[in-house]
């Protein structure tokens, strides 16, 4: 006899103080100076029988391992969920605050003190609310809004994913899964927000008021709206990264998300699974934090030597990004003289849909390699889940260079391991459900 899953939604605001860096953009010169919209903690509890677990979805750039460990310590701690049943979760938005140190956080504490009570908070709320739901599942391809930003060709992975949870007729609880940059908003932009999430989980409120919503970005390392990231780095304007565009990509993808589920299929037997482990991926060789230091007084010294508008002025302050930030995944991640990184793996299934965290930016093509080929089941491919190690881009990309390619850390042929280690892990998990 099926054990009924059980489901509790909750969410607390995690907005810091102003003042504080924001993260995304190394061309911002100043700390928020406003909130347009609250940042938030969205949890999802599931019960089925003596097994819990959860989702944590955060309205930050990145959730590091410290604040991962944090939030899993309380969980387990003071409200009974086991800590390796806890995926965690970032929607990458760019306009929220840094929380480690390459991406500008200043060593505030009470900024990530209210992150990780805001978490605990929603989850306990969460807790407070189980009650028997059904669950439903379903996909759309959505045309028109996502870009692979490295040639502004349309998304190779057009798909939007929901998981509906039902108390009656009632949605109470959604996941949505689409592989974009949370990044309409640009550097310019000094006020908090949680940018086109925050827009699609009101969207999703208006027409089920009651429902708690959780944005799980997909693999996104190379997709946005139509721009370039080079041009987005060096805090250039484009005219069409507004709150209005950002309104406009949230409520589309809102509501393909409520058609997917309005077409989509019940759940008849409503699993509960989890498999966690941390795989070892194989580093590119890197230079010394001596030699990156070297190498950026250099290029610093003839950049200032140039007029700044030229085109090898420009240039220059590309690579000066570019190892900026190579310099500080060094230093975040110390991967300094070593061969290899362990990085935390996850597969959660709920329904007969499968999450798999992966702790960083996947590039569109590996996300769909990784959650093909699985019917009946669906996957859906989580990023900047339980960790942050940058980007994990395609063969063809590292081989062409540019951004994404030039500030991983890793060597091209770890994404074959990300890959099949992914694939092994949705394997387990469907196993264990006797579905694999």
């Amino acid at each position: 006899m099926t054990v009924t899953l059980r489901a509790g939604f909750g969410r607390a605001a995690i907005t810091p103080q102003l003042g504080s860096p924001m993260a995304g953009y190394l061309a911002r010169v100043k700390g928020a100076q406003g909130v347009h919209d609250q940042l938030s903690a969205h949890a999802a509890v599931f019960e089925q029988g003596p097994l819990r677990a959860a989702v944590m979805n955060l309205d930050l750039l990145e959730v590091t391992e410290e604040i991962c460990r944090e939030i899993r310590r309380r969980a387990e701690g003071d409200l009974g969920i086991p800590g390796d049943n806890l995926l965690i979760c970032a929607t990458h938005t760019h306009s929220g605050p840094a929380v480690s140190k390459k991406f500008g956080f200043d060593g505030n504490e009470s900024t990530v003190d209210r992150i990780i009570s805001g978490a605990v908070l929603a989850l306990e709320e969460a807790q407070g609310k189980f009650q028997a739901v059904e669950v439903k599942r379903g996909r759309a391809a959505l045309a028109g809004v996502a870009k692979n930003r490295r040639t502004l060709e349309e998304t190779p992975d057009p798909a939007v994913q929901a998981v509906g949870f039902y108390a009656g007729a009632e949605l109470v609880g959604c996941l949505v899964n689409f592989g974009l940059h949370p990044t309409v908003l640009g550097a310019e932009n000094l006020e908090y927000s949680a940018d086109y999430p925050g827009f699609l989980r009101r969207a999703v409120a208006r027409q089920h008021p009651g429902c708690c919503t959780l944005v799980l970005t997909g693999a996104a390392g190379n997709v946005n709206i139509g721009y370039s990231a080079d041009a987005s780095a060096l805090g250039e304007q484009i005219d069409f990264r507004t709150f209005t565009k950002a309104e406009e990509v949230g409520t589309t993808i809102a509501q393909a998300a409520l058609n997917a589920l309005g077409d989509g299929v019940s759940c008849t037997e409503p699993f509960l699974q989890v498999v966690s482990g941390r795989i070892p991926l194989p580093l590119k060789h890197l230079p010394t934090l001596d030699e990156l230091g070297l190498s950026l007084a250099e290029l610093r010294e003839r950049r200032q030597a140039l007029p700044p508008e030229s085109s090898e002025a420009k240039q220059l302050s590309i690579e000066e990004v570019y190892l900026t930030v190579l310099q500080a995944s060094l230093e975040d991640y110390k991967a300094e003289g070593r061969s290899e990184l362990d990085v935390p793996l996850q597969a959660l299934a709920v329904g007969d849909t499968v999450l798999v965290g992966i702790p960083g930016e996947p590039f569109a093509e590996l996300g769909l390699s990784i959650k093909e080929g699985w019917e009946p089941a669906q996957v859906l491919v989580v990023a900047y889940a339980n960790g942050y190690f940058g980007y994990f881009p395609t063969m063809e990309a590292f081989q062409e260079g540019g951004y994404e390619a030039e500030t991983s850390v890793f060597h091209p042929s770890a994404i074959q391991v990300l890959t099949t280690e992914a694939r092994r892990l949705i394997a387990a998990v469907l196993g264990k459900l006797g579905l694999g």
